[in-house]
C-alpha cells in the first residue's frame, strides 16, 4: 500500500521548510557581507571628510568672516543719517536680522520692519470689503479698494502712518509690523523670493506697493537670497528698481549698502546681475 494523502502533504510541507531554512541562512551570510561592506565605504566617507571636505569648509568659513571684515571695514558710514525700511514680501524674512546688522553697521537707522502676510493676496479678494472698511475708518481720499490698501501702507512705511491703522492692518494679519513707523525714510528695501516656482506673489503684492512708494520718492531695492527657489529679480527689475540678487551673503550686503546709499545696478551671483558682483563705490578708496 503506498504513502498516503497525509504523507505528501508532510513531506510537501518539510521541503519547503528546508527551502526556508536555506534561504535564512543564505540570506543572512548576504546581509553580514553586505553590512561589511557598508561598514567599509562608510569609514572610507568619513576618513575623505576628515583629509578632503572638512579642511576646505574651514577654509570658506575663515574667507567668510575675512570678506565680512573687509565688508564693514568698505561700508562704514556710508549711511550715516538714512533712515531704512524693510519689507518682506516673499519666503525668505530670516534675512532681516544679518540685513539689519549690515545696515546700521554702515551707520543707518533701520526705521521699521514691516512683513507682508503670504496669505495678503488671497485675502485682497476673499476680504476686500472688510480690508476697505477698515481703510476708510482711517483715511479718506479718491482711491478705493487694493489701492487704497496699498496707498496707505506705503504711506505709513515710507512717510509715516498712523498707529491706529497699522495695528488694524495687524489685527486683520495683512501684515507684521516692528519698528517705529513714526518718521520718514530715505530707502525702502523689499525682500522678496519665493520657496515655490509657481509664486506669483509680486503681481498681486510687490507691484502695486512699489507703484506707491515710487509716488513717494524714496530709494527702492530689491534683494533676494542666492537660494530663492522662485527670483523675484526680473520683477523688480521690470520696475526699475535696483536690486541684489544673493543677500544672504556677506558680499551681497555690502551690494546693499551701496545701493541703499544710492548707487543703481543690478548686482550679485545670478543671470539677473547684469552688473556684477557689487556697485563700482564699494571699490573706489
Amino acid at each position: 500500500m503506498g504513502p498516503g494523502f497525509r504523507y505528501h502533504v508532510a513531506t510537501i510541507v518539510a521541503v519547503f521548510m528546508a527551502l526556508g531554512i536555506g534561504m535564512i541562512i543564505g540570506s543572512s551570510f548576504l546581509q553580514e557581507a553586505l553590512v561589511e561592506r557598508l561598514r567599509l565605504q562608510l569609514s572610507q566617507l568619513n576618513e575623505r571628510f576628515t583629509n578632503e571636505i572638512q579642511p576646505l569648509r574651514k577654509e570658506s568659513e575663515d574667507k567668510g568672516k575675512a570678506i565680512a571684515a573687509l565688508s564693514s571695514r568698505i561700508t562704514q558710514k556710508a549711511l550715516d543719517k538714512s533712515r531704512v525700511a524693510i519689507v518682506v514680501t516673499g519666503d525668505y524674512a530670516d534675512l532681516v536680522p544679518d540685513m539689519s546688522d549690515a545696515l546700521r553697521a554702515a551707520g543707518g537707522t533701520v526705521q521699521s520692519i514691516t512683513k507682508i502676510a503670504p496669505s495678503l493676496s488671497v485675502r485682497l479678494e476673499t476680504s476686500q470689503a472688510e480690508i476697505a472698511g477698515v481703510i476708510r475708518r482711517w483715511r479718506s481720499g479718491a482711491s478705493e479698494g487694493n489701492e487704497a490698501l496699498f496707498q496707505t501702507l506705503a504711506t505709513a512705511i515710507a512717510r509715516g502712518g498712523s498707529a491706529g491703522v497699522l495695528r488694524s492692518l495687524v489685527s486683520l494679519k495683512l501684515i507684521e509690523t516692528q519698528g517705529d513707523y513714526r518718521r520718514a525714510v530715505n530707502a525702502v528695501v523689499l525682500v522678496g523670493g519665493g520657496r515655490d516656482t509657481a509664486d506669483r506673489r509680486w503681481e498681486t503684492v510687490d507691484y502695486p506697493l512699489i507703484d506707491q512708494l515710487s509716488e513717494l520718492g524714496v530709494v527702492l531695492v530689491g534683494a533676494e537670497p542666492s537660494v530663492a527657489v522662485q527670483s523675484y529679480m526680473p520683477a523688480y527689475q521690470a520696475k526699475g528698481l535696483s536690486t541684489v540678487d544673493n543677500v544672504d551673503t556677506a558680499v551681497g550686503r555690502t551690494a546693499l549698502v551701496f545701493l541703499v546709499s544710492g548707487e543703481s545696478g543690478s548686482y550679485g551671483t545670478k543671470e539677473t546681475a547684469r552688473d556684477g558682483l557689487i556697485p563700482p563705490g564699494a571699490t573706489e578708496p
